[in-house]
Order: C-alpha cells, then structure tokens, then sequence
C-alpha cells in the first residue's frame, strides 16, 4: 500500500468517528452519505491510476502515492482565522479555503431573480431536492479513482442554480484556497473543492473559479465540476490553476448538454506543479454545441496535462476543441483530446487543434488528438504543431529596435491572446489577460537568467489532419 493511500485510510477512520454532517437530516444529508460510502468503497477497490491505464500514459501520480497527510480538508484542521480575516477583500460570490465556504458575498442578493450562488449549507435549505438530484450524478465514483477520492472526503459544495432564462449580467465567481499553513514539516495536506451549476432551459451564465494555493508544502487538490445544461441554455465556464513546484492539482469536469444548449470552457493552468485537467462534454441533444479552448504555461519543472472528451451523442452537434501550451525551462506538456461520434449522430462538425511552442531544449510536449467516428455524414478535423519562436519574425520585431526578450515575450504573448480573447465576459476576460501576462513575463525572466538552454527560433513543426 503507497503512503497517500496509508495516510488516506487513517485520516478517513479518524474523520469517520468524528464525521457529523454539516447539512440538515434531509435528502442531502441522504446523498451526501451515500456519496461518501461509495467515494471510500470505489477507490478502496479502484487505487491510485498509473500509467499502465490508456488514459494515464502520459503523467506519473507516484509523486501523490508517496505523499503523507497529515491533513484533509478542515476536517482534521480548520484554517487559521487570520488567514480567514485576510480574504475579506477577495471580490468572489463565495471564497473556500480547503474545500469548505468560509464566507460569501453580500453582493448575491443584488443577483437577478431566478439565479442562486449556494454553499452546501444553504442550498440543502433553499434548494434541497436540486441538490439530491443532481449532485454525483455526472461524475460517477465507481468508474474513476479521482472522482472517487473526492466523493470519498469533500465537505462542501458550490451550488450555481439558474432558473429557466436566468441571465446575471457578471460573472459569478468561486474563489477556492488550498492552504499548506498548519501542514507539518515533510507532510502533505489534502482539500477536495466541489462545483455543481444546473441551467435551466434558456438560462445564461458565465462562471468563474479560480483556484489558488498559499504555502510550498507538498499537497493535493482535487476538484470535481458538474454542469447540467437544458435545451437553450447557454454556459461559459472559466477556470485557472496556480501552484508552487510541490502541490498536485486534478480538475475533473463534466458536462451535459441538451438539445440547442451551449457549454463553453475556458482553462487556464499557469503553475508550476503537477496538473492534470480532465473536461468531458456529453452532447446529449441534437444541435447542442460545445467549444473546449485551454492555455497551459509550463516552467520550472511543471507537468501539465489535458485529457478532453467529447462525446457526440446527437446527430447536427457541433464541437471545437483548441489547446495552446507554452513550454519553458523543464516542463512537459500532455494533451490527450478524443472526439467520439456515435452512430446516428449525422451533420457532425468537430474541430481538434494543439498548437505548442518549446522555449527550452529541457522542455517537452506529448500529443494526441483523436477521433473516433461511426457516422458517415459528418465534418471532423483534428491536428498538432510542436515548434519555436518563428526566426523571421523575431527578426522583423528586433529590427524595429525591439530587444530579443521583448520581442519574444510579445510573440508568446500573441499566441495565447487567441484562447485569452475567446472568454466571453469581459471582466473575466481582463483578468485572466493580466495572469497570461504575469505568468509569461516571469518564464521569460526566469530564461533569460539561463540563457543556454533557450532554443533559437524556428519556423513550427509538427503534423495535423
């Protein structure tokens, strides 16, 4: 048995005796017992995944088998409330720390009618039966070892309920810390976030959650994301990841999308440890549409990995799937896209593109898109690059009198504004433009002071159909 695994089982024994439900004795308190039982049985019998499994051949979890806790969630260590009183400017409709809501905004009852931001708490008050329906039931514990370890050990939940043609004029917008503060010396800490948004028909929404962690001690963060779109409902989801060297992060999302609905994803990974970010998309109605656009910056010795399904259920879908990375110094990059088309499921027009640049001779880039189609009357295309900064260009720039950092760092800048300026809300837009920018001046700064290992420029290669 690995020590994550050991450690895991002590701390569940400990939690479980001293486990008392944070919600009423209603159906919630119901489903969220049955969740965990089947979270501990599933990934009691699943494990931890390795690479001989298909879909982890491209990323190593030894680093997360050998990890001790000492710590999950606040079940076993609340956070500090100073740490608690320095998030009261943090401009979110709910902040967690550690999987668990520490405070909301008191901006949510200026939200329009029809659209609820809920802990888990409020929504087994206000909204108990869309709770029981629909949490867990997209990520299924039993198939998933990740799903299972958060069904296993998650406290909270962030509840987005939005009403048939609900339409909030901003963002809402979930902040969630993973903290390593009281995490002792040589030991890892565990937190298990939770998203649910259910659209009703003709609902529209863009949802942003960020994801931030305070401390270098080793840890995991495991998020699990369920969307549940009607027919007409439109969703943008936004997300970012930032983390020291020492923290793993897993977001596992799901989607399903009805007939004329509309699931658009923004993912944005800019931190330094290991990454693993799963989106799968269910077009379950005809003419449902999706678009599943991700930027990932690699540095130090980051590993990044993006798995993407997208399932064509239906026949008149539609599916555009674009992954931009950015690799320095001693980071590696995973992309994994598979475009599955069922039978019966004609006029499908699916879209897969992984453009990638190396900045580094240390840093490298594995990539796989995939179709599998049993239809006939369809569009499909899918593709990947893997080049360098374009000498020309460089070039062109550094003859106008701009220096060669610059001049590379407006050319890598270029390349991600494509996936920065398809996020559709504005204010998220801005933001996420502000941390591309940071994330890349800092890989630039972080070259220059090695400049060895820096690749010349060179027109891109790769293969595509």
């Amino acid at each position: 048995m690995s020590a994550a695994v050991d450690s895991l089982a002590r701390l569940r024994k400990k939690i479980g005796a001293e486990r008392a439900s944070s919600v009423p004795a209603t159906e919630v308190a119901t489903r969220l017992e049955t969740m965990h039982a089947e979270g501990v049985a599933a990934f009691d019998e699943i494990g931890l995944p390795s690479r001989r499994q298909e879909r982890w051949k491209g990323t190593n979890l030894s680093a997360l088998g050998a990890m001790d806790f000492a710590r999950i969630g606040t079940d076993t260590a609340a956070p500090s409330a100073s740490f608690v009183d320095s998030l009261q400017d943090v401009d979110a409709d709910l902040v967690f720390v550690d999987g668990r809501m520490v405070r909301a905004s008191a901006d949510r009852a200026a939200l329009p009618e029809g659209t609820r931001v809920l802990s888990l708490l409020e929504a087994s008050l206000e909204a108990p039966q869309l709770v029981a329906a629909n949490l867990g039931c997209l990520a299924d514990s039993k198939i998933d070892a990740l799903v299972a370890l958060n069904g296993a050990f998650f406290e909270d939940v962030a509840v987005i309920e939005l009403a048939p043609n609900a339409k909030p004029a901003r963002a809402l917008r979930i902040v969630s810390y993973s903290t390593s503060l009281t995490a002792a010396e040589g030991t890892a800490s565990a937190s298990f976030p939770r998203l649910l948004v259910v659209a009703g028909e003709g609902a529209e929404a863009s949802v942003l959650f960020e994801n931030e962690v305070k401390g270098e001690a080793p840890g995991y963060t495991g998020l699990v994301a369920e969307f549940l779109l009607s027919a007409n409902a439109r969703v943008e989801f936004i997300e970012s990841q930032s983390g020291p060297s020492k923290r793993i992060h897993v977001t596992q999302t799901f989607a399903r999308v009805e007939r004329d609905a509309h699931f658009d994803s923004h993912i944005f990974t800019l931190g330094e440890g290991l990454v693993r970010n799963e989106l799968s998309v269910d077009l379950q109605g005809p003419a449902a549409t999706t678009r599943m656009h991700g930027f990932f910056l690699g540095s130090g010795s980051a590993h990044h990995d993006h798995f993407t399904t997208v399932d064509h259920a239906a026949p008149h879908c539609s599916s555009d799937q674009e992954y931009r990375g950015v690799l320095g110094d001693k980071s590696a990059g995973v992309f994994r896209g598979r475009v599955i088309v069922r039978p019966g499921s004609q006029k499908t027009d699916a879209r897969q593109s992984n453009p990638n640049i190396l900045l580094s001779d240390g840093a490298s880039i594995d990539t796989k898109p995939q179709l599998e189609i049993y239809a006939d009357d369809i569009k499909a295309s899918h593709g990947s690059t893997i080049g360098q900064l374009d000498t020309e260009a460089l070039f062109f720039l550094r003859a106008r009198g701009i220096g060669e950092s610059d001049a590379r760092l407006l050319m890598t800048r270029g390349f991600a504004q494509t996936i920065v300026d398809g996020v559709g809300d504005e204010a998220a837009r801005l933001l996420m433009g502000e941390r591309v920018d940071a994330a890349l001046s800092s890989l630039q700064s972080s070259l220059q002071s090695s400049p060895s290992s820096m690749l010349p420029g060179s027109s891109p290669r790769g293969d595509s159909a």
